[in-house]
């Protein structure tokens, strides 16, 4: 199979580079004479070094192809997976990233005729990824590469590689573009109106709280019993928000995606009435995100280091709906959905915490250990 380009992924990009310590390190057990020792890691480094994750076009088939494999000196080893898209079958190609990172996303047709994404990222890799999308004499949308427009509010409408700019981990395979989403009720937004009876709920505990401590001068109960002060607010209010946005007239929960029309059920309205809205009737679908850290260590490391999605509000002719949330919403799904069949989208990022509890936690954690400092002080220092 001849192509004209071959792009290296990311993941066969890292992988090399950890064949490349454990190489080193064969060499370093090899001149202190740990021949076993060296053995295994020349070994370890052998299988690392022939992971293959890599995209091509090939013009004489007329098609992309994305293999996963075990390939060393052009032998193949095992071949883990194949993605084969012919271009017949392809209705959108669009790329884009910056210095270090390059994306490009194929939307395509499935063999069920179902429209489908793949998502391929790679490093340094630029004028690889130009040649061959020219190849390929396909029109892609390119998406602008500085890197302060992830941060701002999109100029261009949203594509696949502007969700794998900011969903990484979800766009870095192959992808069917769903057309049902559900809707949890009990994440939804709590009525301001309502409010007050999670915080009385609160309260009460807060009362009992204070009565034990006064009266039992027991700390590790009262300790519990402000802990299940806090909680009892969030469960009220989960709760809550259960009750409120079930219609009893119109039950349905799920939001449903069409390439001229979407379904947006009863609960999301205020005056709870079903809607089916046409893409000309959409006027704006506004997205807020942040990245979620856990701690100023997340800052190096991508484990917990990931965006999510903290807003999502669809600005139609009917009005506005409840602002949904990744905990409401498969929101990577819909948003892709709605990316693929081209809704008005603006995306941009907010300052509003991704799960408000973590730092509470955080806060509640330091309030603790002051507190047991000073105990500790009125106790054995006093």
């Amino acid at each position: 199979m001849t192509s004209t380009s071959v792009l290296k992924s990311v993941s066969e990009s890292v992988t090399n580079g950890i064949a490349i310590l454990f190489l080193l390190s064969s060499v370093f057990h090899l001149v202190g004479s740990s021949f076993l020792e060296a053995l295994i890691y020349l070994v370890i480094s052998l299988l690392l070094f022939s992971y293959r994750n890599r995209l091509m076009f090939d013009p004489a088939q007329k098609q992309f192809v994305i293999t996963k494999q075990l390939s060393l000196l052009n032998i193949n080893i095992r071949r883990i997976d194949e993605c084969v898209i012919p271009l017949s079958t392809v209705t959108d190609v669009s790329s884009g990233g910056n210095k270090q990172l390059n994306y490009i996303g194929i939307s395509y047709l499935s063999e069920s005729e179902e429209p489908a994404v793949y998502s391929f990222s790679c490093l340094r890799q630029a004028d690889k990824l130009t040649a061959l999308l020219s190849a390929s004499d396909l029109d892609h949308n390119v998406q602008p590469t500085a890197g302060a427009d992830a941060n701002r509010r999109s100029a261009t409408r949203s594509t696949p590689t502007s969700l794998a700019r900011l969903f990484p981990l979800f766009m870095n395979r192959n992808r069917d573009i769903e057309a049902r989403f559900s809707v949890l009720r009990c994440a939804l937004p709590t009525p301001k109106h309502k409010q007050h009876i999670a915080w009385m709920v609160a309260g009460a505990f807060a009362l009992m709280t204070c009565f034990i401590l006064y009266s039992s001068q027991n700390y590790i109960a009262g300790l519990v019993f402000l802990v299940l002060t806090y909680l009892s607010y969030w469960l009220a209010s989960l709760l809550i928000s259960n009750k409120h946005y079930f219609v009893y007239h119109s039950p349905c929960n799920e939001i449903k995606v069409e390439e001229d029309s979407l379904f947006l059920p009863a609960l999301l309205f205020t005056d709870k009435q079903a809607r089916e809205v046409t893409k000309d009737e959409v006027n704006d679908i506004k997205v807020h995100w942040n990245t979620f850290i856990v701690s100023d260590l997340d800052m190096l490391t991508a484990s917990t280091r990931r965006n999510h999605v903290v807003d999502l509000v669809f600005d139609t002719e009917y009005g506005a709906t409840v602002s949904l949330s990744g905990m409401s919403v498969e929101a990577e799904p819909l948003l892709l959905a709605l990316t693929h069949w081209q809704y008005p989208l603006s995306i941009e990022r907010t300052d509003k915490a991704v799960f408000p509890m973590v730092r509470h936690f955080q806060y509640g954690s330091l309030v603790f250990i002051i507190g047991i400092i000073v105990w500790a002080m009125t106790t054995f220092v006093i």
